[in-house]
């Protein structure tokens, strides 16, 4: 945990002072502001939340405590990791200029930039596939996870239920965009798109998608992979972010038949809201963020 914790920092480090140097902090925090917690991302949360309270996959509150927590994970993420996290981004770019600038192909003249935007989203959504399933595979890493799949109340805003430092296991998902950066970038609205889309499956919603949804990951079809019957171990299925073929390709891909599956972790190994009072939520986000740097914690028990 300290290895992760101390790369990330020198990482961020030399992204801040490369965007110092270079003027550009301000527009590039603006820039990633708007990709990752824009009004787009806001306007699409809404929509859902609004499905959830005409068809809910299970009937609950509209200020329940989980809901009411993973509204807390959002806020947090749009205000205080955002900005840390673009620097990281930027941290890895130059580090990779500096030390493998060898993985950067030459700019494809054949290939259309639709063409090229295309592949790179389809690598980052491979990537970030790989990522989720070393973050089940590694102790280590499952201590970071495990606060996302501890959530019993499970709705769109689960998506944002994570632990600061797992964004940097996802740091893999920027490779596709650095190998092809000579032959262009990926247009804003797409990466808008792309991660409009990744919350939809933690929607308390029924939906399969019919057959859209053996393409597609779906709320029904993500919810298996939250069930509790899966905790962190080598029985996970449905890793997918938004393309299915990830799972079908491993064999760990498991379509949703029947009522939807109950969520959460067995036993509460990380601090719930739902043993708390109202008044003491903030003290469980809080125990929440810290389990993963105890010596000991019940994950391991």
């Amino acid at each position: 945990m300290g290895l992760i914790t101390v790369v990330t920092g020198w990482l961020a480090v030399v992204g801040c002072k490369t965007l110092v140097a270079s003027g550009s902090l301000g527009p590039s925090l603006s820039l990633a502001r708007g990709e990752m917690a824009g009004p787009a991302l806001f306007c699409v949360v809404a929509v859902v939340v609004a499905c959830e309270r005409l068809w809910p996959a299970q009937a609950r509150p509209l200020l329940s405590r989980g809901h009411l927590v993973d509204a807390g994970y959002l806020a947090l993420f749009a205000a205080a990791v955002v900005p840390p996290l673009t620097m990281v981004q930027s941290g890895v770019a130059i580090e990779i200029q500096r030390h493998a600038s060898f993985l950067v192909l030459n700019r494809l003249a054949f290939a259309p930039r639709l063409a090229i935007a295309g592949t790179v989203l389809v690598g980052v959504d491979a990537m970030n596939w790989l990522a989720h399933r070393a973050n089940h595979r590694f102790a280590t890493l499952w201590r970071l996870h495990a606060l996302h799949h501890s959530q019993e109340e499970m709705g769109v805003f689960t998506t944002f239920r994570t632990h600061p430092l797992v964004h940097s296991v996802y740091l893999v998902s920027l490779f596709p965009a650095l190998v092809l950066s000579a032959s262009g970038g990926v247009p804003a609205a797409a990466v808008i798109a792309y991660g409009c889309l990744v919350t939809l499956p933690h929607a308390n919603l029924r939906w399969t998608f019919g057959p859209l949804g053996k393409v597609i990951v779906s709320p029904a079809y993500h919810r298996l992979h939250h069930g509790n019957t899966y905790p962190g171990d080598g029985r996970a299925v449905n890793f997918g972010f938004v393309l299915v073929c990830w799972d079908r390709l491993a064999r760990r891909a498991v379509f949703p038949a029947g009522s939807p599956v109950t969520t959460g972790l067995s036993g509460r190994p990380v601090p719930v809201e739902q043993e708390a009072t109202l008044g003491h939520l903030p003290r469980t986000l809080l125990d929440q963020l810290a389990q993963p740097f105890r010596r000991v914690t019940a994950l391991e028990a």
